[in-house]
């Protein structure tokens, strides 16, 4: 339901010279001009269209393409309506990218086909599949310039706003939850994982922005942030600049080491479990203590935790519990090559595990949570192909 202070309006513009146009339901059109571009240099963007009756955005790119994108309401940031959610890993999305601007490419008739079939419900919105930060990360290493484009205009258009929420929010909370439950014996209201919500992308980095219009009402204020962010969120997936990505530093070669380690010192399963669970713990960090701190659990709290509970409540965490089961399935196999993306792979994917209807990976990660899945004594979510996916419709 739309507030009633935009009642009267069907249309609010904004375009790259600075015009604003109201249309009010009546036909009526108002006109006004900020005296400058509202956008950067270098934006990809070239108008906004704000649609109060439908609460959406209307993009349109510098490039001529139009992107529309659901915002949230502020008493409801994750409208589902019992839409299945489907996360997608970068190499699939470049399939759906394929079959839109490059059939040829993909080579599969079936897997192209299966492609054509979600995109249609994806436009429909029959089906939601949102996009996350390293779906931006990703794209933005695509070297070639039109490719990169396509890419980000296909996830754009097809994600229509909805998003992941940020995995390390995810898995915060997850721990908050789990220490608040055990040590205070009260249950705290979980986020939606697949939302709407301003900047959910980001919230677990501690990206603060500023207030907007303080003077503005407050439904007036709420939009111009809504519309900030997911603009922004889609201006960055749409920057025409390769962005290589930054190794995260030693995370890989940690993990390999200590699966070297466990390989040239074999023990029983039982000791490598407690092995590999005690890296886990570690490899937490300080999300961990912080998250503790934030339950308000004790230093002693939080080392009876993690010596006598931990084991058994993980298996309640969508996200950790099967992060953890990878972890130790991965650690266990001395021949596997660890590589630095396997620290995007594994965070983003057991998160959508843990929270998406389905997901659709690629063949060494789907493998490992398909297992972990089945260990926690979880339906298996993840897929190898689209085609394997719209089996299921």
């Amino acid at each position: 339901m739309t507030t009633s202070i935009w009642a009267g309006i069907s249309a609010m513009q904004l375009e790259d010279d600075g015009t604003i146009s109201i249309v009010l339901v009546d036909g009526q059109c108002i006109r006004s001009s900020l005296g400058r571009t509202p956008f950067e240099l270098t934006s990809a963007v070239a108008s906004m269209i704000f649609l109060p009756q439908s609460y959406q955005l209307k993009l349109r790119t510098t490039r001529g393409h139009d992107i529309v994108v659901d915002l949230p309401q502020p008493t409801d940031l994750a409208p589902l309506r019992g839409r299945p959610a489907i996360y997608l890993d970068q190499n699939h999305w470049s399939t759906l990218t394929n079959t839109i601007h490059q059939p040829d490419r993909v080579q599969n008739e079936h897997e192209r086909s299966a492609a054509t079939q979600l995109i249609e419900f994806a436009k429909a919105r029959e089906v939601l599949l949102p996009m996350s930060a390293a779906h931006m990360a990703e794209t933005a290493k695509q070297v070639n310039h039109e490719q990169r484009y396509q890419r980000a205009l296909t996830i754009a258009q097809l994600s229509g706003g909805w998003q992941l929420r940020d995995p390390l929010d995810l898995r915060r909370f997850e721990l908050r939850q789990a220490l608040t439950i055990r040590y205070r014996r009260r249950c705290l209201i979980p986020p939606a994982a697949i939302t709407l919500e301003p900047n959910a992308v980001y919230l677990g980095r501690d990206s603060t922005l500023p207030s907007v219009g303080p003077d503005l009402p407050p439904p007036v204020q709420w939009v111009l942030h809504a519309i900030r962010c997911i603009g922004g969120t889609i201006d960055t997936l749409l920057d025409a600049e390769h962005v290589p990505t930054t190794p995260s530093s030693g995370w890989a070669v940690g993990l390999q080491q200590f699966a070297t380690f466990l390989r040239n010192n074999p023990t029983g399963k039982e000791v490598k479990r407690k092995r590999t669970h005690a890296r886990f713990i570690a490899d937490l960090g300080l999300e961990f203590p912080e998250e503790a701190h934030r339950a308000d659990v004790t230093p002693a709290e939080m080392s009876d935790w993690v010596l006598n509970h931990s084991e058994k409540d993980l298996p309640t965490m969508p996200t950790l519990g099967l992060f953890r089961e990878v972890l130790h399935e991965k650690l266990s196999d001395g021949k596997l090559h660890w590589a630095d993306n396997d620290l995007i792979d594994m965070t983003y994917l057991t998160a959508a595990a843990g929270y998406c209807d389905y997901v659709v990976g690629e063949r060494s990660h789907a493998a490992h949570i398909g297992n972990a899945a089945r260990r926690l004594g979880r339906a298996n979510k993840i897929h190898r192909s689209i085609q394997s996916l719209m089996k299921q419709f």
